[in-house]
């Protein structure tokens, strides 16, 4: 007798890049037939009753939870599920009485302790201070407890996880940004042979994502031949040699298109947990140039696959992206290795494989 297929729901926040997130999932699932998922995206301004009330609409945490509380309960009500997947812990404060009926797993790029160093790029203030900061610990400590199992996306959060909130380690697995990698691919039909170095930017926060040091390079380097692509998400006066790209959306066969043409994959950024943005770049063939701000030094394998750069340091990131132009050599060298990475550690459909059976592991369907 066959067993019957789990229904899954998966409440997704769509901020910054948590879309691209569901937008991958969404893919993968599309070619799996072991699970019935319930989508659940949870938009951050939608006109809905919570947008309507002042005290809620201020607060993203809040009015998140809300939605999420929400629409985990339709969906139990309209027809049950078997477990639920709550991206990101914001949304799962507001639902610990569904968790409680229904097995749940977290999954997450941060926990407030390690952002705590990164707040300032993201315009707020600590979360540890006085009796709310402690309020929130506990809040944060009591929402992990319930959940069944959590998913990190990074060794980092990982650590933070385990460390700073007594999330047993076992119940922790790791899922590292991952990309549909035939989607994502090397082609050398779209790499022009004129001889110049092409560099790609994508960070919608241009100043968070160290976008400032790379236009500062670009108007001071004495490299010659090369051109820089920077995908961002409001259009400025750029220097000579810089393209500026708005508007472009995630997996868009623009976007696919820039990677495919460019030689090396450049996000000098100051505070990050993680980037998708990096995982493409590495499934379409790319060098990467990175920090080690959060668990995005994860992805890169200094000298093998790009190099990494402390966060904020200008000269570092110049010397890097000097040496790396005037040497095409290496970066096809780092590019094979970047594209390989990608295949092994990266690739949408094993991680999404190693998730499932994480998820069905913990929750018990």
């Amino acid at each position: 007798m066959t067993a019957p297929v789990p229904r899954i729901a998966f409440a997704i926040e769509t901020t910054l890049g948590n879309s691209v997130f569901l937008q991958n999932l969404q893919r993968a699932m599309a070619r799996r037939n072991d699970i019935t998922p319930v989508w659940l995206p949870i938009d951050e301004h939608v006109d809905d009753v919570w947008e309507q009330l002042p005290l809620v609409r201020s607060r993203l945490s809040v009015r998140g939870g809300l939605r999420t509380r929400s629409a985990l309960q339709q969906a139990l009500a309209q027809e049950p599920v078997d477990a639920s997947v709550v991206h990101t812990q914001r949304m799962a404060h507001l639902a610990h009485d569904f968790m409680r009926r229904v097995p749940s797993v977290i999954s997450t790029d941060a926990t407030p302790s390690g952002l705590e160093d990164y707040l300032r790029y993201y315009g707020m203030r600590s979360q540890h201070a006085g009796w709310l900061g402690r309020a929130k610990n506990l809040l944060h400590r009591r929402t992990y407890a319930l959940a069944k199992g959590m998913l990190s996306f990074s060794e980092f959060t990982k650590r933070s996880l385990v460390t700073e909130y007594g999330v047993p380690d076992a119940r922790v697995h790791v899922v590292w940004p991952s990309v549909d990698t035939t989607l994502w691919r090397p082609d050398p039909e779209q790499r022009p042979r004129d001889g110049v170095v092409r560099l790609l930017f994508v960070g919608g926060d241009l100043g968070r994502k160290g976008g400032e040091f790379l236009l500062r390079w670009a108007r001071e380097t004495r490299q010659r031949d090369w051109q820089l692509d920077m995908v961002t998400s409001a259009p400025f006066e750029a220097p000579p040699g810089v393209r500026v790209h708005v508007g472009v959306q995630p997996n868009a066969p623009e976007l696919i298109r820039l990677a495919q043409a460019a030689d090396l994959f450049v996000l000098p950024t100051l505070a990050d947990m993680s980037s998708w943005a990096i995982a493409e770049a590495k499934s379409a063939g790319l060098a990467v140039v990175t920090t080690p701000a959060g668990g995005v030094g994860e992805l890169v394998r200094d000298g093998v696959d790009g190099r990494i750069v402390p966060v904020g340091d200008y000269e570092a990131l110049a010397n890097a992206l000097d040496t790396l132009v005037a040497d095409p050599d290496a970066l096809q060298a780092m590019g094979r290795e970047s594209r390989r990475m990608a295949e092994e550690h990266l690739d949408l459909d094993a991680t999404c494989s190693r998730m499932l059976a994480f998820i069905r592991h913990v929750t018990g369907v």
